[in-house]
């Protein structure tokens, strides 16, 4: 007679993509609302419980990132139709560069207050969704290797600087990247009846491959990565595959030295047709996840601001007051003066303030979960999972707020976007405080 699952899980996706007109995110643009849809957003929940009771809800959300303050709306909207405590539920943004914006930040618009409550207490329902389908469930967890979809964005050059591997660089002219990548592909499944409900996927790679030309919303490489599994898993039927975003601050799916590689809708497919394979060989291989308890643990690390100079802020003064005088030219890749000289503004009127910041972790079994709320650095992902004490860790980014990149500490003296003040808004340490503050919430946990 076959052992009774220890875990209970709900699973739902949820189609929240808002009307077109509202404006996107993640890249400087001249015009920046969407002019209609190209592939659905989507909002993907998995809810679990033990046998004790305690629950914990994962929610993954087709959007570039989400702002704590949003988070918190969306967690209080869970708490009164599942009740679900807020602390418990982790909200992680997929990072697509082609949903709606939420907040403005550096002279870039974000979407009505009225419109962004529909879209995300829409997206939010999902968990509730998820709360009312808790049935038994094995959860499995597996791990594979992808070493074709990533690469280090940050290039150590001849000229002795920092370049990004979006810019057009000669031949030879690239010395190394500066800094590792993380292979791994980690899937997690939810099967009943010995068929999969849901496959959460975690990597670490921008889904910015739909990038300042393209004004449709879109899902980007995390959709197709849905509508893959679904085809090779399901035989049609419909999969909830949610994207956890791993460390990826200086990562993308630029290779710097093929001219050739393209971007665009068909570049998001084969990402997300590729990963979908290497989920799947993950799941080949998936042991069940060792029966023991949820638990549930965040704590708040203390962040110092970034000073900005009065050099800086002279310096921002010219740039938009000459930027007054002409209409912005958008941009595929990277940021605009015009972004930098509003930022440092914004910097300078909060900087003697410091920021506080919630790091969270989660225990499921023999299974950890870290959710960190930037765009983070590659290597805290890395070091996190090296010195867990959990047998699988899960690193999320971009979960329950955004608030900027956080760069290791030497990235801080080469520069380079993520690592220069305005893309970065901390002082050089927080983003190891955030990596420490993880590793000691997962040795109480296990």
């Amino acid at each position: 007679m076959k052992e009774e699952s220890p875990f209970e899980a709900g699973v739902c996706e949820v189609d929240y993509t808002p009307e077109a007109g509202l404006p996107l995110m993640g890249n400087f643009r001249n015009d920046y609302a969407a002019r209609g849809v190209h592939d659905r957003l989507c909002a993907r929940a998995l809810v679990f419980r033990d046998r004790g009771g305690m629950t914990v809800a994962l929610l993954s959300v087709d959007i570039c990132m989400l702002h704590a303050e949003n988070v918190a709306f969306m967690r209080e909207r869970i708490f009164r139709r599942a009740g679900i405590p807020p602390e418990h539920v982790l909200v992680a943004a997929t990072h697509t560069h082609s949903g709606p914006a939420v907040f403005q930040r550096g002279g870039r618009p974000g979407s009505p207050p009225e419109a962004m409550a529909r879209f995300l207490a829409k997206a939010a329902q999902a968990v509730v969704l998820a709360a009312k389908r808790m049935r038994p469930a094995e959860l499995r967890v597996g791990h594979a290797r992808e070493e074709r979809l990533a690469f280090h964005r940050r290039l150590l050059c001849r000229d002795g600087r920092t370049h990004m591997n979006w810019e057009k660089l000669a031949p030879g002219f690239v010395v190394r990247p500066q800094g590792p990548v993380d292979p791994e592909v980690i899937a997690l499944a939810v099967t009943r009846g010995g068929r999969p409900a849901a496959v959460a996927v975690n990597f670490g790679l921008h889904p910015a491959v739909l990038a300042g030309d393209n004004w449709l919303y879109s899902a980007d490489f995390p959709g197709y990565l849905s509508e893959a599994f679904s085809k090779m898993c399901a035989r049609g039927r419909r999969l909830c595959v949610p994207y956890f975003n791993g460390c990826c601050g200086n990562i993308n799916h630029i290779d710097h030295a093929d001219p050739l590689q393209g971007r665009g809708y068909q570049m998001t497919q084969r990402i997300g047709y590729m990963l979908a394979a290497a989920a799947q060989e993950a799941l080949a291989g998936a042991v069940a996840i060792g029966a023991g308890p949820i638990a549930v643990s965040s704590t708040i690390v203390r962040a110092r601001r970034l000073k900005i100079s009065a050099k800086l802020l002279n310096w921002s003064a010219k740039v938009l007051q000459a930027e007054a005088a002409r209409k912005t030219r958008g941009q595929v890749d990277g940021v605009p003066d015009v972004f930098y000289a509003t930022i440092y503004r914004e910097m300078s009127a909060v900087q003697d303030q410091d920021d506080r910041i919630e790091v969270m972790a989660i225990r499921i079994g023999d299974l950890a979960i870290v959710g960190l709320p930037g765009e983070i650095f590659c290597e805290f992902g890395l070091k996190i999972k090296k010195k867990s004490p959990a047998r699988h860790t899960l690193v999320i980014e971009l979960a329950n707020g955004a608030a900027g990149y956080f760069p290791v500490k030497q990235a801080f003296r080469s520069g380079g976007h993520g690592a220069t003040p305005g893309t970065t808004l901390y002082r050089p340490g927080t983003g190891e405080q955030l990596a420490d503050a993880a590793l000691g919430q997962l040795k109480k946990l296990f």
